[in-house]
């Protein structure tokens, strides 16, 4: 394929969305093309000659992680000779509803999200799908759900999360070994409900409950909205002068935090967040109380949504366990960490990760993959008892024909995990040997 220079980066208002409706597509084709080592899976569709797919992002405004990953997207989607634009929902599942019903007679041939109200995912999807749209998912992984579910026609392409429980149990403990283990805890969330919320409470509760002498004095949800998080702090500070740590669970979240500290003279609490975007990490070499964060980074997820997406519209038919995917979260716990990874994906830098060597569509069996992932059975590792959601298995339910055969196959997730494995190709080693920690946050829970 000729990589093509042309690349369209419209940022959509809600206006916008509505004034395109009815602009002509790109047409695509219907040859399909097997990658090596995929299963039979999703119907793809082959961009015909000269046509650059359209690819949207659909997240939130305003959003650090969320910009981190619109830039590495549209980048990829650049690379990779496709078009890609940006709408934003605003945090409202009804305005996002209603923008997805615009997307076909945008001509948009992927869309990447992530849902603030997860339990709008079924209604979404489908309302992408039936129109034969590929649908990426950023997070969004309710329990006994699977996006091979026949319902969503083959072209709901899967969910990528981070080990989000992992993470906040390493980042916490961090935070308050750093503090000396003991002192008044402030926590600062995301969306109430939201999955990845849920895991990374999970791991903060259960690095905090190994702290007898760290009391919880204070909790707020912040929809990991910035301008949220300082609002809540400083409404809680007041009643909690001498708190010693705010945990926060997004770095985003973390900004909030140390503006709403420098307002309230507070210059003894010490922070962390989670994500490692660019202008926290840039923070991290001035603020002595940020102390860590853990970068599973998003803008990864960006690129691996548009490598994922420019497949299937090529007629890439992945494995059905490749549904779920985990991505690894590199920890920063020092100034020095922070500089190195900012030095590799810093804003002013190009985007780290190559979306062309890792599409299958252009290399076949010679893809690699930049970012360590892992392929989990969400039904262990995640739903019920020993899961980070506890869930119960409904009555009657079972996975979706294909998934179940790609379970039950000679090594299933064990033979993907090692495929996955040798693919990988790590790009942080500037950045681990600057570290306390060096080891990535997944399976630190079952350590």
């Amino acid at each position: 394929m000729k990589y093509q220079d042309r690349f369209h980066q419209t940022d959509l208002s809600r206006r916008d969305v509505f004034r395109f409706t009815g602009i002509a597509g790109m047409a695509v084709a219907g040859s399909a093309l097997l990658a090596a080592c995929a299963t039979p899976g999703a119907p793809g569709l082959a961009a015909s000659a000269g046509s650059s797919p359209l690819l949207m992002d659909h997240l939130i405004a305003n959003v650090p992680a969320f910009s981190s990953a619109d830039r590495a997207f549209k980048a990829a989607a650049k690379a990779l000779s496709a078009s890609a634009s940006f709408t934003s929902y605003d945090g409202d599942m009804q305005k996002a509803l209603a923008q997805s019903l615009t997307f076909p007679s945008l001509s948009v041939a992927g869309v990447h999200s992530y849902l603030v109200a997860d339990a709008s995912i079924e209604r979404y999807a489908k309302s992408l799908t039936d129109k034969k749209i590929a649908y990426q998912n950023l997070s969004n992984r309710l329990p006994w759900f699977a996006p091979t579910d026949p319902k969503f026609n083959g072209y709901f392409t899967g969910n990528v999360g981070g080990p989000f429980a992992d993470e906040a149990y390493v980042v916490t403990k961090i935070l308050l070994e750093r503090g000396g283990g003991k002192g008044d805890l402030i926590l600062l969330g995301g969306p109430k409900g939201g999955l990845s919320e849920t895991a990374r409470r999970f791991g903060a509760m259960k690095a905090i409950s190994e702290y007898p002498n760290v009391k919880l004095v204070a909790n707020a949800y912040t929809d990991w909205d910035t301008t949220k998080a300082q609002t809540a702090l400083e409404t809680l500070l007041p009643s909690n002068p001498n708190v010693k740590f705010v945990l926060c669970l997004n770095d985003g979240v973390g900004l909030g935090a140390l503006a709403a500290l420098k307002a309230a003279r507070n210059s003894t609490a010490l922070i962390c967040g989670m994500d490692g975007d660019p202008g926290f990490l840039k923070l991290m070499s001035t603020e002595d109380r940020i102390v860590a964060t853990s970068a599973g980074l998003i803008a990864f997820s960006g690129v691996l949504a548009a490598v994922r997406l420019f497949d299937h519209i090529n007629g890439v038919q992945t494995n059905p366990l490749e549904s779920f995917i985990n991505t690894d979260s590199v920890i920063i716990d020092t100034p020095e960490a922070a500089a190195a990874l900012l030095d590799l994906t810093g804003e002013d830098k190009p985007v780290l990760w190559d979306a062309t060597k890792m599409s299958r569509h252009l290399n076949g069996d010679n893809w690699i993959v930049q970012h360590r992932c892992v392929i989990p059975n969400p039904a262990v590792s995640e739903w019920g008892p020993q899961g980070v959601n506890p869930t119960p298995q409904p009555a009657g339910w079972a996975w979706p024909e294909s998934y179940q055969k790609a379970l039950d196959s000679d090594g299933g997730l064990d033979a993907l995990n090692a495929l996955w494995d040798k693919k990988f190709k790590d790009p942080y080693a500037s950045v681990r040997e600057k570290a306390i920690v060096k080891k990535g946050a997944l399976g630190a829970l079952n350590a």
